[in-house]
């Protein structure tokens, strides 16, 4: 752990004022949980590898996020990495990687003075008919697209623990769309954020966020992270590894059924039951193909 006393003052001002809890993707157990099993199907020379820069990472966070970080119990450091993105979103990019003490990668050079809020989610304009545009840049696939070609040349622990928050917000339906509030105008509902629901978590996004209630409970997640894969075999995906895109296009088709439930009331049970296991079903897959990212990047980089 890096003491905030030794980070420059400025610096850790601007820790403080880029921690915000607030607009996640599933929640920080959800990404622990998708990260955990990733961890668990990486080959053995991959681990020590992600290991090594799991620990610089986490030795570099400040007390307050690492007492999030160590609040969700039985991960691995690489694991709990990955709720970190949620926790920096505005803090300006380049100064992630500095945090790390590593310079951001060309790649995304472009953005480096802006914060990292925009790089979790695409607002594809749902129904695909629709005729708005929402999309922005930059955005998940871009970023994802750019940071994974840069790590498997240049592996830093910073590339790492987006790569491993933005496999699990791409596998998050209501991350991949967004519907217009207005038939007439092109108004955003931003990611189904303004979709209000009668759930404890007031609207659709938030409420898949939570995987439906799912994910609001405490569990071990190391033993979570096993149980799901009982439950969905790697074996038992048809779609295999895949890239970003593929998964954000995924996502948008399940989000035909995520907006299937009527605004301003409560989703009925055959939702919940449904949503539950499409929760539980894009954790497990998601954590698989984080797997196989790091598995082909790292399986011949020499560290």
């Amino acid at each position: 752990m890096k003491s905030l006393a030794f980070i420059p003052l400025a610096f850790t001002a601007l820790l403080v004022t880029a921690y915000t809890p607030s607009a996640i993707a599933w929640n920080y157990q959800g990404h622990v949980t998708i990260a955990q099993i990733a961890y668990q199907n990486l080959d053995k020379d991959v681990q020590k590898k992600v290991d090594a820069l799991a620990t610089k990472a986490y030795n570099s966070m400040p007390d307050h996020i690492l007492e999030k970080m160590e609040s969700v119990q039985g991960a691995s450091k690489f694991a709990r990495l990955a709720m970190v993105p949620d926790l920096i979103r505005n803090m300006p990019a380049k100064d992630v990687w500095l945090l790390m003490g590593e310079r951001i990668p060309e790649s995304v050079n472009g953005w480096d003075d802006k914060t990292t809020g925009g790089w979790h989610y695409i607002n594809q304009a749902y129904p695909a008919k629709s005729d708005c545009e929402f999309v922005k840049e930059p955005n998940i696939v871009m970023v994802n697209d750019a940071l994974y070609a840069s790590f498997k040349r240049h592996p830093k622990a910073a590339t790492m623990m987006f790569l491993s928050h933005l496999a699990g917000d791409a596998h998050q339906p209501m991350h991949s769309v967004t519907q217009s509030t207005s038939e007439l105008l092109c108004i955003s509902d931003f990611g189904a954020n303004k979709y209000s629901l009668d759930v404890a978590q007031k609207d659709l996004h938030h409420f898949w966020d939570s995987g439906l209630g799912f994910l609001e409970q405490p569990f071990n997640v190391d033993k979570m992270a096993k149980e799901l894969q009982v439950a969905f075999p790697k074996a038992s995906f048809s779609q295999g590894q895949g890239n970003v895109s593929s998964w954000v296009d995924e996502s948008y088709q399940l989000a035909y059924f995520a907006y299937n439930t009527p605004k301003g009331q409560k989703p009925g049970k055959t939702y919940y039951k449904k949503g539950t296991e499409m929760v539980r079903q894009r954790l497990t897959q998601a954590g698989y193909r984080l797997a196989g990212e790091m598995n082909e990047a790292l399986a011949t980089i020499n560290r």
